[in-house]
């Protein structure tokens, strides 16, 4: 559950604007492993008096995969916008309950380009670029290139002990259902130098403001993630979506 966590969902960012206007807001996803329901994912875009920003997300098992994984997984990052591009702050991984937790802050210095990091072992510093990410944040900064009509997305991530470039692609348009009617959605996929197997693809609805409705994550030993939005709260989805029309049953003449 916790490489979903690190992996899915990418979020909102009006059409157009720029990173710092992006609307505080809050999204719900129904997360099933292999089709079958195995918990869900919660996320929230919030803003303080001071105009910091804070991306939180939450994942948990729920059901009977609860039993098996009860893992709670949350991330929080913290930025501004500088230069009408984010600028992350400090990040933070947190795994518990289940039968090995894990820790990981990271704290951004910009003056020195470096991020200090802890995992409550050994703390460590690494050198930075400008314009690095985190591995949560770089979400919105993906939204808001989707927003300019950008086609193509590489990201210099500060992901644990190294920089990670993150390259994503646009495939092509789709009409994907969701529990809140059907919606037309870009397909968009992340390319990975040794995927060995490992595939992740989104889809982000521009009805929405690029808000991704579904993901669907594959690992290497073939178990297949997928979340799928179910309720938003922020944006505004009165016209987004179309209903979803069940056929008429089919009676046998016989």
């Amino acid at each position: 559950m916790n490489k979903l966590v690190t992996l899915i969902l990418l979020l909102i960012s009006p059409l157009c604007l720029a990173a710092q206007e992006i609307p505080d807001f809050s999204a719900n996803y129904a997360v099933k492993l292999n089709g079958l329901q195995a918990g869900e994912l919660k996320r929230r875009l919030s803003t303080d008096l001071n105009g910091i920003r804070t991306f939180n997300s939450v994942t948990q098992a729920k059901g009977i995969f609860a039993f098996f994984k009860p893992d709670l997984v949350e991330e929080t990052s913290t930025w501004q916008s500088h230069d009408d591009a984010i600028r992350p702050s400090t990040y933070l991984y947190q795994r518990t309950g289940g039968k090995k937790d894990k820790y990981l802050s990271l704290n951004f210095d910009w003056q020195k380009n470096q991020v200090h990091i802890d995992d409550h072992q050994q703390p460590w510093t690494l050198d930075i670029e400008d314009n690095t990410l985190d591995k949560l944040v770089y979400q919105l900064s993906l939204m808001s290139d989707l927003a300019e009509n950008k086609t193509q997305f590489s990201y210099r991530i500060a992901d644990g002990g190294k920089l990670k470039t993150y390259d994503i692609d646009i495939l092509e348009t789709e009409k994907i259902t969701t529990p809140l009617g059907k919606i037309e959605a870009i397909k968009l996929i992340r390319h990975r130098a040794k995927s060995k197997g490992r595939q992740t693809i989104l889809w982000c609805a521009p009805a929405l403001d690029y808000l991704p409705i579904k993901l669907e994550h594959t690992e290497k030993g073939g178990s297949v993630f997928t979340a799928v939005l179910r309720k938003l709260d922020g944006i505004d989805t009165s016209e987004a979506f179309e209903p979803i029309v069940s056929s008429p049953p089919v009676f046998s003449s016989h």
